[in-house]
């Protein structure tokens, strides 16, 4: 197997959902691909942050109460029977549990198909930002000038990522790079404060744009929304306040 036919597979190989020829194949690779191993390990040890720090999530009481409910509305009571003869069921009855039943399971799943998606993208975002620093991949250009880190993405992708220099308000650009995030290419852009970097990565909405969220998972803090068609998440180790800050002149500066 080749990296790129590999890194798309590294976050179900950290939820042991590969099959075993896929997995014997992505383990033979990662024997001999330190960058797809270091990967690995980065997702690994993310991913059990994750589960280690982060709440189960339970459906929520109304959803509960609405099921409920309409189960009761829909069995009525069954009036005693003569022996020997069998009870009448209504068919009605029975389509509107099993309607009922359906609902909560569409529900259900939308619901917690948003939270996995979530859960993915701080996995993948975290695991790349670490990845970045200890492997000495930060940049793949390196400049303060966002005249030349703009353009250097021409070619690169399908987008152009809106960038800007925030050096005047504490947090100036350093770079950029490609990465991959959400199942797509996606640009990283680098930004300083002080003696840490805050990576800022931007993909294409497409038909599915990530909704406003915060989180705060073993020491990194991070923040996505969606605007003019592109997802945005940014995620770094400063303080929650100043990725906050940062995010604000960022999205001012870029409209």
């Amino acid at each position: 197997m080749k990296c790129e036919d590999v890194r798309p597979l590294l976050g179900a190989h950290a939820d042991h959902e590969l099959d075993l020829i896929r997995e014997v194949e992505l383990e033979a690779h990662l024997q001999t691909c330190s960058d797809c191993a270091q990967r690995a390990q980065a997702l690994a040890a993310c991913r059990q942050a994750l589960r280690d720090s982060l709440p189960r999530f339970a459906a929520p009481a109304p959803l509960r109460q609405k099921i409920l409910s309409s189960v009761r509305a829909d069995v009525r009571p069954v009036a005693p029977f003569a022996s020997g003869k069998r009870p009448s069921w209504s068919w009605g009855n029975l389509g509107g549990i099993a309607a009922s039943l359906a609902a909560a399971l569409i529900l259900g799943y939308g619901w917690g198909n948003r939270h996995a998606r979530t859960d993915s993208l701080w996995n993948e975002a975290i695991a790349d930002h670490v990845r970045s620093l200890q492997a000495g991949h930060l940049m793949d250009v390196v400049s303060t000038d966002q005249h030349t880190v703009k353009p250097w993405f021409i070619g690169k992708l399908d987008f152009s990522p809106p960038v800007a220099d925030l050096a005047d308000v504490g947090f100036p650009l350093a770079g950029g790079r490609l990465e991959r995030l959400d199942g797509q290419t996606a640009a990283a852009l680098v930004f300083h404060r002080r003696l840490h970097s805050i990576n800022l990565f931007i993909w294409p909405a497409a038909q599915s744009p990530v909704p406003p969220a915060h989180a705060g998972i073993d020491g990194y803090h991070g923040e996505t929304w969606s605007e003019g068609g592109l997802n945005f998440l940014a995620v770094s180790e400063i303080p929650a306040p100043e990725l906050d800050q940062f995010i604000r002149d960022y999205r001012s500066r870029t409209k």
